[in-house]
């Protein structure tokens, strides 16, 4: 299960200061490289995520599906930013109070069944993602638990336009635009994304 990783980068270009900070392996000198190391650790978080039984809405279940996916490469894993980033409009000291929000909020239309599954689905994403708790690692994270949350509810899981899986870097590029659209109040885009069901 790949769907949620969506490559554009080369493979080959260096990592920079920034992304060797916190990383567990000084032999990792590439994107490619990385990305492997990456890939090798989500998949075997996801083995841990399908064992999963019990509240998945949560802060904890959240810190520690993320320690799951990427512990093995980050030493950071699995704890909130302290930093304030471009991406998100939550500040770092609100990420917390964000995300409880979302949770309950989550909850509450699943319990009421508030509007329809997409919809729920595509606001859960939407919202877990622009509000980045993670210094890095969000996008994937936020693809796999609003998977889960379908699964969870037993409903069909979206595979992120999988149809663009050979063409990553457009598949990137709309995921992109979408974000940016919903942005701006505009969920339509990412809806229309995650439209297409595994």
């Amino acid at each position: 299960m790949k769907s949620h990783i969506f490559r554009e980068r080369d493979g080959s270009t260096p990592l920079d200061p920034d992304q060797i900070l916190g990383l567990k392996f000084s032999h990792i000198t590439t994107m490619g490289e990385l990305d492997e190391l990456e890939d090798e650790n989500i998949q075997r978080g996801l083995l841990w995520l399908n064992r999963q039984k019990g509240d998945y809405l949560s802060l904890e279940f959240l810190k520690k599906l993320h320690k799951e996916l990427f512990g093995d490469v980050w030493k950071w894993a699995g704890t909130f930013r302290k930093s304030e980033v471009n991406l998100s409009k939550t500040m770092s000291h609100y990420v917390s109070v964000e995300l409880k929000n979302l949770f309950e909020d989550a909850k509450v239309w699943v319990q009421q069944q508030s509007f329809s599954w997409e919809e729920m689905a595509v606001e859960f994403h939407y919202r877990l993602v622009s509000i980045h708790p993670f210094p890095n690692g969000n996008g994937r994270t936020a693809r796999i638990l609003t998977e889960y949350f379908e699964r969870r509810n037993g409903r069909p899981v979206t595979n992120w336009k999988e149809s663009l899986r050979e063409n990553p870097k457009e598949r990137r590029r709309q995921y992109i635009q979408a974000l940016r659209d919903a942005d701006k109040g505009d969920l339509s885009s990412l809806a229309e994304f995650m439209k297409e069901k595994a």
